[in-house]
């Protein structure tokens, strides 16, 4: 097609939907309210998925987990292992890894007077931490004094708040160690985290040295390693560059989530320790598969707007070639081409949903931006999916961009009919019948 062509064929389009305003502006506005509804669900899901996995990071520890079980006397696995080339080894299989540090945990009580509550501990190589200085928000205390302070512990606000805890308070922790005995220890609360920036996590924080000690394990003992990625979309195609460079050294890999069960019936009679990869993609489990959920129902509801806005586009260009039979008769006898006639329906019901859907996603934006600002419930269902308690809008480019061909490809299927049955008006017939 001639670029004259095209202005002349563009031109006629704009004419033509300005000859009918009430019509351009009721097809206009289904289109565009179903082009706002979906750019309002991807960038509302897109952010809800950003939001889980950092959370589902601040609640695991880092992207990649690797966690080793070693076989005790008695033939039990425990949590712990001794190996310092596991962290060498995965170095040098992934090029993109930001940091790689020890990491263990506990279910423990924490006890305050005459109140207790069942918390996560986490012990934490704070000259190694790059995710927890960067992703939680001290609400009291500061940083150099989990640093300089022995057994000294961040906090939760949420927490703290329950317990009435404040900087410097000695609260007495109950946990059970890797062999399986209890342990009775104290800590002083050095700093209180905005858990409501975090999901709503409720997790407390010590040093790796003393958390190893509780758990009557020694010095160059770790129960899993935490590795942080440049990029954690990258996590699922790290661990696996991991276990293949872990397997081709000898170590034995148990895969799935489950590590430790699979790694008890695969490795119960064994001395050779048994480890497990998990990526922050699997660990946000069930979150992870509501939300995917969502984003199907929003892909429902947004398929079935599109059919509505289609089925009327479709009957009132049914209405405008009636309308326009005398018009295309015309039009043909002055030398307008069967694909001159069809390039004018198609190009007008482009330029309909193209202006339409652009103008329903230059809507949304301002909206989804407002709702990010209204407050909710971190400690709720969806507290993970949350970012300091707020909606993370977050649409991209190229969700904005298929959004707007979609809905152009959908109007040219929908004027496609019409439009080939004005092509094909004998012109002398449109003629006589509207004389």
């Amino acid at each position: 097609m001639h670029f004259s062509n095209f202005k002349l064929h563009l031109k006629l389009a704009a004419r033509n939907l300005r000859r009918q305003p009430n019509r351009t502006i009721a097809l206009g506005g289904a289109v565009a309210f179903s082009a706002l509804v979906m750019t309002l669900i991807s960038g509302f899901v897109g952010g809800m998925d950003k939001a889980i996995q950092d959370n589902v990071t601040l609640y695991s520890g880092g992207h990649i987990l690797i966690s080793g079980y070693t076989p005790s006397w008695s033939g039990r696995l425990q949590n712990r292992f001794i190996d310092d080339e596991i962290a060498k080894t995965v170095e040098s299989a992934i090029p993109d890894v930001r940091t790689v540090s020890p990491l263990a945990q506990a279910r423990a009580t924490v006890v305050f007077g005459t109140r207790e509550i069942q918390l996560t501990l986490r012990g934490v190589d704070w000259t190694k931490d790059e995710l927890y200085h960067d992703s939680l928000i001290l609400s009291s205390g500061d940083w150099e004094a989990l640093n300089e302070q022995d057994r000294s512990m961040l906090m939760s606000s949420q927490t703290a708040d329950r317990f009435g805890l404040a900087i410097g308070d000695q609260v007495v922790v109950r946990l059970t160690t890797a062999s399986g005995q209890q342990n009775v220890t104290d800590y002083a609360v050095s700093a209180i985290y905005d858990d409501a920036a975090s999901g709503g996590m409720t997790t407390a924080f010590v040093s790796f040295g003393d958390l190893i000690a509780d758990l009557n394990m020694k010095a160059n003992e770790q129960q899993q390693i935490a590795i942080f990625l440049k990029d954690s979309t990258d996590a699922e195609r790290a661990a696996k560059a991991i276990a293949e460079a872990l397997t081709e050294k000898g170590y034995s890999i148990a895969s799935g989530t489950s590590g430790s069960e699979q790694a008890s019936q695969r490795r119960m009679n064994s001395e050779k320790a048994v480890y497990s990869i998990s990526t922050v993609q699997e660990l946000a489990g069930e979150i992870g598969s509501a939300l995917g959920s969502i984003r199907w129902i929003g892909y429902a509801v947004f398929i079935l707007m599109l059919l509505v806005s289609a089925t009327g586009i479709a009957n009132s260009y049914q209405m405008v070639l009636l309308e326009r039979t005398k018009e295309i008769g015309m039009l043909r006898c002055i030398g307008f081409k069967k694909k001159d006639v069809f390039a004018s329906f198609i190009f007008e019901g482009i330029l309909l949903a193209g202006a339409a859907a652009f103008a329903g996603i230059i809507c949304a934006l301002p909206i989804g931006l407002g709702i990010s600002f209204i407050p909710f419930d971190p400690h709720g269902d969806f507290g993970a999916a949350l970012v300091k308690g707020h909606l993370r809008f977050a649409p991209t480019l190229d969700q904005l961009l298929i959004i707007l061909v979609f809905i152009m490809i959908v109007a040219i299927v929908a004027v496609f009919l019409p439009a080939r049955k004005a092509a094909e008006v004998v012109p002398v017939e449109a003629l006589r019948i509207t004389a």
